[in-house]
């Protein structure tokens, strides 16, 4: 099912992201026993790295013309797991909320049950919605404002505070979305 190219550039920087985050983890952890703030900014430069190299995977993948159906498989997961690490990370060493990391964990694995099943049950692969691009793109910005940990406030609420309000607007807005586009392919069956 998953046919077309393995080996393509695109799927190695798919890789390559999910190799790349623990290295935030080790950088926040020398940061918080040595106090060297070198290590934040070593953190923040492989977070951007990061990131970027998710936006560019896909155009990559369509100007090489190494569009895969693996490919369009291994993004999503390289992005969920990403996410699941830098939260957990962001967790033990910058005061990121248990709360937040269980609410991505079971919205994504909805997402991933109602994938899997209308791939391998119908042969259908889900596109991301353009409100699932702007939420990871809002939980990408609340991860570096947690990184900086930046002593700014707004009404009486943090940065931290605001980008985790938004993180959750976008995250409903989100699953509402993708709700509707598994519902009409599960129920009408078309693509």
């Amino acid at each position: 099912m998953l046919e077309g190219r393995v080996a393509t550039w695109s799927n190695l920087l798919s890789v390559l992201r999910i190799l790349m985050a623990p290295a935030i983890a080790v950088a926040l952890y020398y940061e918080r026993i040595t106090g060297d703030i070198w290590y934040c900014k070593f953190a923040v430069a492989v977070y951007l790295v990061v990131a970027v190299s998710d936006f560019i995977d896909g155009i990559l993948a369509r100007l090489l013309h190494q569009v895969s159906r693996l490919g369009q498989f291994l993004d999503p997961i390289a992005d969920k797991c990403v996410i699941l690490i830098v939260a957990v990370t962001l967790y033990y060493f910058r005061q990121f909320p248990l709360w937040m990391i269980v609410l991505i964990i079971i919205r994504d694995m909805l997402h991933v049950i109602a994938g899997f099943y209308l791939f391998y049950a119908h042969d259908i692969q889900v596109r991301p919605s353009i409100a699932g691009k702007c939420m990871v793109v809002i939980m990408g910005l609340c991860g570096l404002i947690f990184i900086v940990n930046p002593a700014y406030t707004f009404a009486g609420y943090t940065l931290q505070q605001i980008s985790l309000l938004l993180v959750v607007v976008f995250m409903v807005v989100s699953s509402i979305s993708n709700w509707r586009i598994y519902s009409k392919f599960y129920f009408t069956g078309k693509r």
